[in-house]
């Protein structure tokens, strides 16, 4: 008995033991022959954080419905993350910061554990700073962005022309600046975008696919706000920040009008319009004094007569008002959605441009998340112009490199048009800026996702389509 006893003492201790070592990460956790590998999107390794902050991590190679993730401080307790299909596929947990202090302000170590039928498959650790607290140590607050993983190909921001001329962090009694200046500015890029994930997962597995993915990672695109933003003010202040610290200027998507897409594939929006109203005060809070290029509510003058007479007129009042809390900015440049050339002809859509406020915003955007070739859209927009007292427009190019076959949703022989620029040498074109993400579905048609899901292979052929 004495030496049965001892003999699964020692068996114990020896599980134990190598159960400790496969947290310590000193043997790969596999399940079955296959070896994973968690990669951190934010926050990662350097970085600085305040407030409350998206942790974001994906395990190569699974759909995020086979495995569960977990974020963990410092061998504290195991915190689980839930499924996102925003840009990509991946697992996120909303983190409130505010009070942890007790490393003042650092380092503290965020582990991100994965684990599949019950079992750990793979870790990854980041060491990070919270700036809750004085002094801070190591590089200044946001110096570092965060990267999609170790391998991925770094991504800065990209040279603009003249558009902005005060400066870019600093802004608070500047008046807005003429688009004639000669100023540089960059265009915020971001760093985990869906492009840039694709182009870490397919490094290996698909190098020419990772190198499409990396022409589309490296471009500024614009960020989209909505009904998923839970938060939208503090998502918006964070968007301020990264942009910052790549001493670039975001551009944003303002999309939440009440009744939005007339219950089309990306319907949704606010329940009312008061709180539509408050939603966008809380935007421009976010906002603050930073320069930012906002596209208020694609489609919303366009499919306007879906609506009711009455709500037509709220619509309109909406965006008026819309208009005049962001202009409260000196900074921020505001163009109202306006279709696109095959769509509404340009005569009445000055009219509803005119309802809508455009007097007080700084013009009009066109073709956002549509296929129609860019001289086609000047053509349309010099139309417009001269009818609402000349003001300027900006074109989305990201997907219209072949021009449209007639098809708005996922249509097939696609390809990214132009590359992002705000010398478009036309005297009323105030930029050729990607608007929708190339990559992201228009909605489940033509074999696509939901509206707004990342998509690998049409991403891919948005690339391999362009000459």
């Amino acid at each position: 008995m004495i030496h049965i006893k001892n003999r699964f003492v020692r068996a114990l201790v020896l599980s134990i033991t190598v159960y400790s070592l496969f947290f310590a990460g000193l043997f790969p956790l596999t399940t079955g022959a296959q070896s994973y590998t968690v990669s951190a999107w934010w926050p990662t390794s350097g970085a600085h954080l305040q407030d409350t902050q998206p942790f974001k991590a994906v395990v190569q190679g699974l759909d995020v419905s086979q495995y569960d993730m977990f974020w963990q401080v410092d061998d504290g307790q195991w915190n689980s993350m839930n499924n996102s299909y925003t840009n990509y596929q991946h697992k996120e947990a909303s983190v409130n910061l505010s009070t942890w202090t007790w490393h003042g302000s650092g380092p503290y170590v965020v582990n991100f554990i994965a684990r599949k039928n019950g079992v750990v498959i793979a870790q990854q650790s980041e060491t990070i700073y919270v700036d809750n607290v004085l002094p801070v140590q190591g590089t200044e607050v946001l110096a570092t962005t965060p990267s999609v993983a170790t391998n991925a190909t770094p991504v800065t921001a990209v040279p603009q022309s003249a558009f902005f001329a005060t400066p870019l962090i600093s802004m608070a009694s500047v008046a807005s600046p003429p688009v004639a200046n000669n100023t540089s500015v960059n265009l915020y890029v971001d760093p985990i975008s869906g492009a840039a994930t694709q182009e870490a997962v397919w490094k290996t597995s698909n190098p020419a696919g990772a190198a499409a993915m990396q022409i589309l990672a490296s471009q500024p695109t614009a960020v989209w706000f909505g009904d998923w933003n839970t938060n939208v003010a503090n998502d918006v202040r964070t968007l301020v920040a990264k942009s910052a610290a790549q001493n670039a200027v975001p551009v944003m998507i303002v999309y939440n009008i009440p009744q939005r897409d007339c219950g089309g594939f990306s319907s949704g929006g606010s329940n009312n319009p008061a709180g539509y109203t408050n939603w966008i005060n809380s935007f421009a809070q976010g906002l603050g004094s930073a320069q930012a290029i906002v596209v208020l509510e694609p489609d919303a003058l366009a499919q306007i007569h879906c609506l009711s007479g009455v709500d037509q007129a709220t619509r309109l009042q909406l965006l008026s008002a819309a208009v005049s809390t962001l202009k409260q900015n000196a900074h921020v440049k505001v163009y109202l959605d306006a279709g696109h050339s095959n769509w509404i002809d340009a005569t009445t859509m000055a009219s509803e441009l005119t309802k809508a406020n455009v007097a007080q915003a700084d013009g009009f955007a066109l073709n956002v998340s549509n296929f129609m070739s860019t001289a086609g859209e000047v053509a349309y927009g010099q139309q417009i112009s001269p009818l609402i007292s000349g003001k300027h427009f900006i074109v989305d190019t990201s997907r219209n490199g072949n021009g449209s076959n007639g098809q708005w949703c996922n249509p097939q022989g696609a390809a990214i048009g132009q590359k992002p620029t705000l010398q478009t040498n036309n005297a009323l074109a105030d930029g050729f800026l990607w608007l929708k993400t190339p990559g992201e579905s228009d909605g489940m048609c033509n074999g696509g996702p939901s509206a707004g899901v990342w998509w690998p292979s049409y991403a891919l052929s948005l690339v391999q389509n362009a000459h």
